[in-house]
């Protein structure tokens, strides 16, 4: 009897040889762990080698594609200092902050990442800009900074940065209070002088400050306050220079004052002339 071609056995046969071939011909599974590490060789090497911006490039690919990964923390904190050597400080601060986010508890890095976050920010502040909100963020970067890391060596540093910083604010204060003065508005510089005695002191000249206060109260015809403020001046030394600014504003003080007696003398005098015009035209 002729055999069938297409016998059981046969049929399977043939199965598992074609699943055979095709198991054969697929890839290997991708050694993801090895790949990563090797393009981390490669960029934390042009990163040593101070290659900046091909450092940053593929760290930015990196952190993404290996993600999860041991070697990922690294090349987020090396992306981030990439920008900062470059002196992007814009791009460093959003990586140092994507980082202190994503690494919280960092032991390695966590420290610099806060650090340098501060700096960043405060390389983006100038005493031009209207809006001083970075100069803010930065002195708030560097207090946290300081709170955070008590006993940190970059805190002498921090503190230098926290001066410039509080001096920055006061000569962008200052620069708006005499804008203030030359629009012939007085009242709105003295608030401006008050302010930065209050909260810039120890970064000002106070008795400089003073003295402008003075001369605002004196174009206001408040010459109570005026005298009240010289007379902080009283012990003033002799062989001060200072001294001749103080007297200077005390002369302009008594000229104001004195000027202002007759101005009145001769308003009341005006309106008496004219109580006595109006008295005769009522009484015709």
């Amino acid at each position: 009897m002729k055999r069938s071609l297409f016998h059981p056995l046969l049929l399977m046969a043939g199965l598992f040889s074609v699943l055979g071939f095709f198991s054969g011909c697929s890839s290997k599974p991708k050694d993801v762990a090895g790949d990563c590490r090797i393009r981390f060789d490669n960029l934390h090497e042009d990163f040593l080698k101070k290659k900046y911006t091909s450092a940053k490039e593929g760290y930015d690919d990196f952190v993404v594609a290996c993600s999860g990964t041991d070697l990922a923390e690294q090349a987020y904190f090396e992306l981030a200092e990439s920008h900062f050597a470059l002196e992007e400080w814009m791009e460093a601060e959003q990586e140092y902050e994507a980082f202190l986010k994503e690494y919280p508890n960092s032991l390695l890095y966590g420290e610099t990442a806060h650090y340098k976050l501060a700096v960043s920010i405060a390389n983006q502040t100038d005493i031009s800009q209207r809006d001083q909100s970075k100069t803010l963020d930065a002195i708030q970067e560097f207090e946290n900074f300081m709170s955070a890391y008590p006993d940190s060596p970059r805190n002498d540093s921090a503190k230098t940065e926290l001066d410039r910083l509080h001096g920055l604010l006061s000569d962008h204060d200052m620069r708006i209070a005499r804008l203030y003065t030359r629009m012939g508005e007085p009242l709105a510089a003295v608030i401006y002088y008050k302010h930065i005695l209050n909260e810039y002191g120890d970064q000002v000249s106070r008795r400089d400050v003073t003295l402008k206060m003075v001369d605002c109260y004196i174009a206001l015809q408040q010459f109570v306050e005026a005298e009240s403020q010289l007379a902080q001046f009283d012990g003033v030394a002799k062989d001060d220079p200072f001294r001749d600014q103080i007297k200077a504003m005390q002369h302009k003080l008594d000229v104001a004052q004195a000027r202002y007696v007759k101005d009145k003398e001769k308003q009341k005098k005006e309106e008496e002339k004219q109580k006595q015009v109006d008295s005769t035209y009522k009484a015709a």
